[in-house]
């Protein structure tokens, strides 16, 4: 079982909830304004502030560059895709539900290559069982 770290509180800076005007210091990150149930990361984001990105999203996305480009230069490489895809389906949800702030772009591109080279691999397993078989290995 993994432990999960809490978000980053917001520090006493004066940031307020863009809908009720709820003063947001001591709040996390990517949790919620007390008062009216708004995401803070929507009024740090509106109020220009950096916000921590997990790296979560951007793991993903650096596996299915790698089990994409592996297609091309060393083969073996291409068991990346299915833990990027995994891992960018698991970044997409917790950004989507508040738990984690991160680019939800970043968690599709995993996804998107670690599904094109999970498939890829599921074929290549699958022709090179009918090959084995089809010689009698």
């Amino acid at each position: 079982m993994s432990v999960v770290e809490p978000p980053p509180i917001i520090q006493p800076s004066g940031y307020a909830c863009i809908e009720c005007g709820y003063d947001l210091s001591g709040t996390a990150i990517g949790g919620q304004c007390p008062e009216c149930g708004r995401a803070t990361v929507d009024s740090l984001r509106a109020q220009n502030v950096q916000t921590p990105t997990s790296s979560l999203p951007i793991t993903a996305m650096v596996l299915g560059i790698v089990s994409v480009v592996s297609l091309v230069v060393c083969v073996p490489l291409i068991i990346c895709g299915p833990f990027a895809l995994g891992l960018g389906w698991k970044a997409h949800r917790d950004i989507r539900s508040g738990a984690i702030v991160g680019s939800t772009g970043m968690a599709m591109a995993g996804m998107a290559m670690g599904g094109i080279s999970s498939a890829l691999l599921a074929f290549f397993i699958v022709l090179g069982f009918v090959a084995f078989t089809a010689h009698g290995f």
